[in-house]
């Protein structure tokens, strides 16, 4: 996989968002480094593990400010949120299961990587301007 790389399209405009992106995107690449050089089954299930936790916390921080500030596409945003979580869910069986092999490899590269990319420049970045309409640029 070619590795991904923060630029200013990726931007929601709100920084602790942002800077939550970068660190989704760092371990993405992460994990498909990892699985592409077999680096071991233990540090490729910390870093899924990781991710999962990582995911939770991130999709927790913008779930509170579309619920406190009645975001008016939270249902569709959410179900999103549940979707990357299965689709991390099930790589994570897949890979205990098989191991590092091509298809867990190209689902890492195309599945998690070219999913969170679209879902940040579409979603997160329409729910970046509501947030900045409502006066929101850092979250904390």
């Amino acid at each position: 996989m070619e590795e991904i790389m923060w630029d200013d399209s990726l931007s929601v405009g709100v920084d602790v968002i942002d800077e939550q992106h970068k660190m989704l995107i760092e371990r993405i690449n992460n994990l498909s480094k990892a699985v592409a050089k077999y680096m071991g089954h233990t540090k490729i299930i910390e870093t899924l593990l990781f991710m999962s936790e990582y995911t939770d916390f991130h999709f927790s921080t913008e779930e509170k400010y579309m619920k406190e500030l009645d975001y008016p596409a939270m249902d569709n945003h959410l179900k999103q949120h549940e979707e990357f979580k299965a689709m991390l869910s099930t790589l994570e069986e897949d890979f205990k299961e098989d191991g590092a092999t091509k298809v867990v490899s190209k689902s890492i590269n195309t599945f998690l990587g070219n999913w969170l990319i679209n879902h940040i420049k579409v979603v997160d970045v329409n729910f970046g301007k509501f947030l900045r309409d409502k006066g929101v640029t850092m979250v904390e």
